[in-house]
């Protein structure tokens, strides 16, 4: 599951259609949702409840994803603001 963290901000480093690309291209869910004003984030943890649900398999094993950046390469992955990273499970 790919989730889009931080949508509340007007500059955004990835845009909704850049992030449902790489969902699609990677086959995963994907949901936009910011800790901030909490809009999205319930849903996030339902969606992932429900595709688990959904997957016997993934009740049987666990894998440890890599992290991945997502964003212009020009601009630095962390401002000295900013302390998150995303995660491709």
């Amino acid at each position: 599951m790919i989730v889009a963290n931080k949508i509340d901000m007007e500059n955004r480093e990835v845009s909704r259609d850049e992030g449902m690309h790489f969902a699609k291209k990677y086959k995963t869910l994907f949901i936009e949702a910011s800790a901030k004003t909490r809009d999205g984030v319930q849903s996030a943890f339902e969606e992932l409840v429900q595709k688990i649900i959904q997957t016997p398999d993934l009740w049987e094993s666990y894998s440890v994803g890599n992290n991945l950046h997502l964003g212009n390469k020009d601009h630095p992955a962390h401002p000295s603001n900013c302390s998150g990273y995303c995660n491709l499970v």
